[in-house]
């Protein structure tokens, strides 16, 4: 599955999960907001706390505006969407921003609990290493609180390398080199 950096006109892209059942993946839009929001109040308190760091109960405005408002120049915004009685959900939130000029990128991901373990991390992370990779990213990072051991999985099994973070201890730093990138052939 590839998802490119024009998904914010609209196309979507759908994976079929480990269990069969399809998932769309798309580019998040403002339209997005109260989805985004139902999507943080189902996650269960430890993985609102593993994806914002604190105990969130959801999101404040000004944060949720933030996050569907993604200016498509600094990075990739995804959500992936399943269907209830003919009703789209967010499952999953995937981002990463760009710095243009240390020419890096920091990720987020955060999957629905129910939705775990069925291959949906992966692929999104795949597909933001894909698009840094595109964008020319030399270093595609994330922040990952130390006990978030999923996550520090899912990381390690899409090619990073995991750190201690010298700044905070109660974190890891996952860091991979896209593929592709002027970095990778250094």
């Amino acid at each position: 599955m590839e998802i490119t950096a024009h998904s914010h006109t609209g196309e979507a892209m759908f994976t079929m999960l480990t269990d069969g059942s399809k998932v769309e993946i798309r580019a998040i839009a403002a339209q997005d907001a109260s989805m985004l929001q139902a999507f943080v109040r189902r996650l269960s308190a430890r993985s609102r706390h593993f994806r914002f760091f604190s105990a969130v109960v959801e999101l404040p405005m000004a944060l949720l505006e933030r996050l569907v408002n993604q200016d498509h120049r600094r990075g990739l915004a995804l959500v992936a969407l399943s269907e209830q009685q003919g009703n789209p959900f967010i499952i999953a939130e995937a981002r990463c921003v760009l710095d243009e000029a240390e020419r890096t990128a920091e990720f987020a991901v955060a999957v629905a609990d129910e939705f775990q373990r069925r291959g949906l991390g992966i692929e999104l992370l795949k597909t933001l290493v894909t698009y840094a990779s595109k964008k020319g990213v030399r270093r595609l990072f994330g922040e990952i609180l130390a006990d978030n051991q999923p996550m520090v999985a899912l990381a390690r099994r899409g090619g990073f390398q995991i750190q201690t973070n010298d700044l905070d201890r109660r974190t890891v730093i996952a860091s991979i080199v896209p593929p592709g990138s002027d970095a990778a052939s250094e």
